[in-house]
């Protein structure tokens, strides 16, 4: 079907395992991770889940939401498969609203959704409408001037596509000369054309892009792998080619100088990462596509 479907499935665990063996998983900025030993009773109390986390009663932002035991969390009603309201149940469903989900009980703490114009998050974190962000928000620098970010907990991959049986590359050289098929408006036809020397075609629709690349039209398709995944099992006659050549760091945003609050948020995504449920959670959303490791 591709490049090895369960080969890229078994590398993504053997590199989660190897990150968390290596400890390259703590590393978090903003963090106060650690200070919540294996040997300790596990507090029930989001103030004191707070406090055993970070050792010591949380300030700022971090006080205000334990004592309120919920957390605003902003959110899109409309991108699937991240989150949207399922047309069947009406409840709200995704990758980002399980996340959510798993991050409030790591911290002991209920979830109120917020839905913001995807426009106004920021503002919105800013001026304090909700506490944080998990919308896969890439980390930008000049986003970072705006907000903090958390550590990653999933990554956004520039991924490319061939017609099934055609050429598999192994970096950005490969594309050379040949034509790559990219929805307007996006940021692939911006790597493309500043880091590559193909022919940049771009197309209204990511279909309209998938049908060139089975009629032949182009030499290859650039978009996410759970896009070009979705082609696949249509199906069509396309494969991976070769690893994403570029991933950009998708995580949670919260208001500048929070420290705690930020905290908190690093130490569950650290052990969402460590005990495997972003994974699963991951899988379970994008057909099976681990997206919480760089392959």
């Amino acid at each position: 079907m591709r490049r090895g479907r369960q080969t890229r499935r078994a590398g993504a665990v053997a590199v989660a395992a190897t990150l968390a063996m290596a400890g390259l998983l703590v590393m978090w900025p903003g963090t106060a991770l650690g200070s919540q030993s294996a040997a300790q009773p596990r507090a029930t109390s989001p103030a004191a889940i707070a406090k055993q986390i970070l050792g010591h009663a949380p300030s700022g932002l971090a006080k205000t939401i334990v004592k309120r035991g919920k957390i605003l969390v902003a959110n899109d009603l409309n991108y699937p498969p991240q989150s949207y309201v399922d047309p069947n149940t009406h409840k709200l469903v995704g990758f980002d609203v399980d996340v959510a989900r798993e991050v409030a009980q790591i911290l002991g703490l209920k979830v109120v959704w917020k839905h913001p114009a995807w426009a106004n998050v920021i503002a919105g974190l800013k001026h304090g409408k909700f506490d944080v962000s998990i919308g896969s928000m890439a980390v930008k620098p000049d986003r970072k001037k705006l907000v903090a970010f958390t550590g990653a907990y999933y990554f956004g991959e520039y991924q490319v596509f061939v017609k099934t049986g055609g050429t598999q590359i192994t970096s950005a050289d490969d594309l050379a000369g040949k034509t790559v098929g990219v929805l307007e408006g996006t940021a692939f036809g911006d790597y493309l054309t500043n880091n590559t020397d193909a022919t940049v075609e771009t197309y209204p629709t990511d279909l309209a892009a998938e049908t060139d690349l089975v009629n032949v039209t182009i030499d290859f398709w650039m978009t996410d792998p759970y896009t070009g995944e979705q082609a696949i099992l249509s199906p069509q006659p396309i494969d991976f080619s070769g690893t994403p050549l570029k991933y950009e760091d998708l995580a949670f945003a919260v208001k500048k100088g929070e420290k705690d609050w930020r905290s908190l948020l690093n130490y569950t995504v650290k052990q969402m990462h460590t005990d495997g449920s972003l994974t699963a959670m991951s899988k379970t959303w994008y057909d099976g596509l681990d997206l919480t490791v760089k392959q």
